[in-house]
């Protein structure tokens, strides 16, 4: 089911009449459309996409079942004109609530007047991903993954974290990524501490836990992996919060399967951490969805609701962060079979003690 139909299923089983879609990640997933500046209004019937003259052409090329409209005074004038000459019912429209801002829901319904309107969570419409979508994941878990080979063998202290970073995204940039997937996090030595420590001027030393996470963006869709190393001889603490989290982590990855809520999987991790006596270290989630954005459906953590379902990817990514000393995280991301899981990145896990 491609993305349009499954969206005009959405709109026919909830009786809603139509849809506004706004931001680049909807309109690239339901409409096909890559440019910058366009909206797209879906009804359970008919589709349409307005834009300006840049991108006109671009749509016609790329938004298969779409009519494209040129406006020349506002996207939302077109908009009443389109509802008014074809006739269109809209006494309810969805849109998306966490995307849209105030200012243009308020244009928006100064132009529909007499229309209710409603905001819908579209992303768990693109959570079970197709197989042409499974396919773009694996080479951007790929990508990632040649790039980390490569960057291993460059690694030595006295480079700093971004310097290692640079290195890091180069080598995804030249096998075809776009973009990083989000703000790499170089986090060494004390700062290994920080789940979200992006890269900085830190000087990585021999001795020092260095967490990388990182992922690549191929044709539009994102790859992420964490894996956590020690520059030289790992010391006793190291090896035994390392065998903590890495447990946990192949604990979660061993009991992914279809109808597995995302608070069981959370469970899993957070209870075999707590049982080592280090549960309270580990307070984020353990995992979320990823796809055209780096942050989607469904979501492992003590609150989801998200039940598993095949076609599915999900990251599995405990951690221990003791404050102000040392930390570490170690992730996998992974599709959802029908008999467990297909693991996307495949850089190897086992405590790995660079030579410096």
């Amino acid at each position: 089911m491609n993305g349009l139909t499954r969206l005009q299923a959405f709109l026919r089983s909830n009786a809603y009449d139509g849809v506004l879609l706004l931001s680049p990640t909807n309109l690239n997933y339901f409409a096909g459309f890559s440019g910058t500046t366009a909206v797209a209004f879906v009804t359970p019937v008919q589709a349409y996409i307005f834009t300006d003259s840049r991108y006109t052409e671009q749509a016609k090329e790329q938004c298969e079942g779409y009519t494209v409209i040129q406006y020349s005074t506002t996207v939302w004038d077109s908009l009443r004109q389109v509802v008014d000459e074809e006739g269109i019912s809209l006494k309810t429209c969805v849109f998306e609530g966490d995307y849209v801002p105030v200012d243009t829901y308020t244009a928006i319904a100064g132009k529909l007047d007499g229309t209710s309107f409603a905001s819908a969570k579209l992303a768990a419409l693109r959570a079970v991903k197709r197989e042409d979508e499974l396919g773009l994941m694996r080479r951007a878990a790929e990508i990632a993954d040649e790039a980390f080979a490569v960057l291993l063998t460059q690694l030595r202290p006295g480079m700093t974290e971004n310097e290692a970073r640079i290195i890091l995204e180069k080598e995804m940039l030249v096998r075809g990524s776009s973009e990083p997937s989000f703000a790499t996090i170089v986090a060494s030595g004390k700062r290994s501490c920080m789940p979200h420590g992006v890269a900085s001027d830190k000087v990585i030393e021999e001795g020092d836990f260095v967490t990388f996470d990182f992922g690549a963006v191929y044709k539009g869709y994102h790859s992420d992996i964490t894996r956590t190393i020690v520059m030289g001889n790992a010391s006793d603490l190291q090896k035994k919060l390392y065998d903590i989290v890495l447990t946990a982590q192949k604990k979660g990855v061993a009991a992914v399967k279809p109808g597995l809520t995302g608070k069981a999987l959370d469970a899993i991790c957070r209870d075999s951490i707590a049982e080592a006596g280090y549960g309270s270290y580990f307070e984020h989630g353990t995992g979320h969805g990823v796809g055209l954005d780096i942050h989607e459906q469904p979501v492992a953590s003590p609150r989801s609701d998200s039940v598993l379902e095949p076609g599915m990817v999900v990251t599995i990514e405990p951690g221990v962060y003791i404050p102000g000393e040392i930390g570490l995280r170690i992730e996998d991301s992974v599709i959802v079979t029908n008999e467990g899981c297909e693991i996307l990145t495949k850089t190897p896990k086992e405590l790995i003690e660079l030579d410096v």
